[in-house]
């Protein structure tokens, strides 16, 4: 009797432990795979339409990414085609942002948590003939300090992934 009691108790620990790993697991953990990149057309702002024409030449090459994401808080990162390559990461996630390979963004989880979305908001800069980009804050000011100079407007690539079922 002592002893159904003792294997009874060790039972209900064991899957108390194992509810508690569950509860604990990110919204994130498991496999996602890259189903929609690009920028938005509207310059600067994270809404609209989205030209992905860049995605879609990839894409017609192979290329494929995946995100694994471990409960631990690292990640593999898998890409298919051209340049094909496996890599490790560590990410965090905190509230509705998402922080990977020390790049934090944002992101909109869908309701089912079977798709996620992240953009990247790109400030508009001056950049001259060498590259460099100067301090010129504005498009008039970027191009009157010389002809050779080049005002990159602001700019939102978003990038979408799907969870993967096993």
């Amino acid at each position: 009797m002592r002893r159904n009691k003792l294997l009874f108790l060790i039972t209900i620990f064991l899957f108390s432990c194992q509810d508690k790993k569950n509860e604990e697991a990110s919204q994130f953990t498991g496999k996602w795979k890259l189903i929609e990149m690009g920028k938005y057309l509207v310059a600067g702002k994270c809404e609209g339409e989205i030209d992905d024409e860049e995605y879609r030449g990839l894409k017609s090459k192979g290329f494929t990414l995946t995100l694994e994401f471990k409960n631990d808080g690292t990640g593999t990162e898998t890409t298919t085609g051209p340049d094909a390559r496996t890599e490790t990461f560590s990410w965090t996630e905190i509230g509705e942002t998402i922080c990977i390979k020390n790049s934090c963004a944002p992101f909109e989880m869908a309701a089912n948590q079977l798709s996620f979305r992240v953009n990247f908001q790109e400030e508009a800069y001056c950049e001259d003939e060498d590259f460099n980009i100067t301090g010129d804050d504005n498009k008039r000011a970027c191009e009157s300090a010389s002809t050779s100079n080049t005002w990159v407007p602001a700019q939102c690539n978003t990038e979408r992934y799907r969870k993967e079922m096993d």
